[in-house]
């Protein structure tokens, strides 16, 4: 009885502490679009890289990364709030007339990959010891001067980097995505969108990609709101059955009533692969829903899908921090600035929410490897610090403890209903 008590007197805690208004976020004088925690970040002294700018050196508005600190929040005694950004940068560097509106952390490297909007295109940067080891940008130049060029002349809208960090995968404005070895930069495999009319006959730019940990297949979200697995690792067919089944390296994921936004992929605990997405609805509210990555040619199954927001998603994320002990972990925001964290383990309960995170749209979201922090950031130029203080385990023996009482106080209102029809 006494654990019991311990263990809801937590929770209490916890919860005052999640429902007091959140403090706001660190404004850095600019919109931002891009967040992650900086390479080899460690629990005890993270760090979190921004980008963003006004874009056009006409708007006046500076185009930056920044690499910003993480402090306690003075005054602020657990809960998702207990952390903060620091108001001052520890560095920045200025990118000039192009604003970096994505990227991704590389595991197992140094280096951090941007994505620019015009300008290179794709950047690799580390952060580099400088003058009383403070740190600085450095731009990790191309050796090959076309593949420069070539990624100058396209648009490219998003990157993202496999488990090992070997290679990179890149997602253009007309729908093509090409696998490059992420040292190099050299093209191993594309997808035509147009080889694959059969299975994806809308046109639409790539707006998110996320690898899938087990068999290295692509999650594919594009801006007309579909969905799609490419599993670029099957073996090319021949020419006859390759012109009968062209798209058999290609599943599209069914409709779930409403657009696709965002995605993250898991390993399953039989070795399967899962990806979670946002479906953005007709009403304006929002779920998130997740998904088994089925054999080839197979399509995939929807697992479980629950309410998001009420209003569209803007941005998602997700963490495999089973070996830290939290669990897998998904992240969602929303255009009205709220953001919600859910145990992928535990039916996508929701482990935290915070509303008005931010005052408008969240642009982008990133968890720490660890899996305890979440940072956030917005058009608004804020940026903000999530610390996840539950876990699933947590959540559902609230859940356990929530239906023990109900039992009780059901038992208990028999109980006197019979001791009164008695008399």
């Amino acid at each position: 009885a006494a654990h019991t008590v311990i263990i809801l007197g937590r929770t209490a805690r916890e919860r005052n502490a999640a429902m007091a208004p959140p403090p706001p976020a660190r404004k850095y004088g600019a919109p931002l679009f891009f967040c992650s925690f900086a390479p080899k970040s460690s629990s005890d002294a993270a760090e979190v890289v921004l980008g963003g700018g006004g874009g056009a050196s006409s708007t006046g508005v500076a185009n930056r990364l920044l690499l910003v600190r993480v402090e306690d929040n003075a005054g602020v005694k657990g809960g998702p709030h207990k952390e903060r950004l620091e108001s001052d940068p520890a560095s920045e560097l200025h990118t000039g007339d192009v604003t970096a509106v994505g990227g991704t952390l590389v595991p197992t490297k140094d280096y951090f990959i941007a994505v620019l909007s015009g300008g290179d295109g794709l950047v690799k940067y580390r952060l580099k010891s400088g003058e009383g080891d403070k740190k600085e940008f450095q731009k990790i130049d191309v050796a090959d001067r076309e593949k420069l060029k070539s990624f100058k002349q396209a648009e490219i809208k998003v990157a993202t980097s496999d488990s090992t960090g070997t290679h990179v995968a890149v997602g253009y404005s007309s729908g093509k995505i090409v696998v490059y070895e992420t040292g190099t930069f050299r093209e191993v495999k594309s997808f035509d969108p147009a080889k694959h009319s059969e299975v994806l006959p809308e046109k639409g730019g790539v707006m998110n990609l996320c690898y899938t940990p087990c068999d290295g297949k692509l999650v594919v979200v594009r801006d007309n709101g579909t969905a799609f697995v490419w599993d670029h690792a099957a073996k090319k067919k021949t020419e006859k059955k390759e012109s009968k089944k062209k798209s058999a390296e290609v599943a599209k994921v069914p409709g779930d009533g409403g657009m696709y936004r965002g995605c993250c992929s898991f390993e399953g605990g039989d070795g399967s692969s899962l990806f979670c997405l946002g479906v953005n609805g007709k009403d304006r509210r929002s779920k998130v829903s997740m998904w088994c990555v089925g054999g080839l040619g197979t399509g995939a199954r929807r697992l479980v899908s629950r309410h998001a927001h009420n209003s569209a998603i803007t941005a998602l994320a997700g963490c495999s921090g089973a070996e830290q002990g939290r669990g897998r972990l998904v992240a969602t925001a929303c255009s009205e600035g709220d953001i919600c964290i859910y145990s992928a383990d535990h039916k996508m309960a929701v482990l935290h929410r915070v509303s008005n995170a931010h005052m408008i749209f969240v642009t982008n979201l990133a968890f720490s490897p660890d899996g305890r922090r979440l940072v956030s950031c917005s058009a608004d130029a804020g940026a903000r610090i999530t610390n996840i203080t539950k876990t699933g385990r947590q959540v559902g023996m609230e859940h356990n403890i929530f239906l023990a009482l109900v039992a009780l106080l059901l038992a208990l209102l028999l109980s006197a209903v019979r001791v009164y029809l008695r008399q």
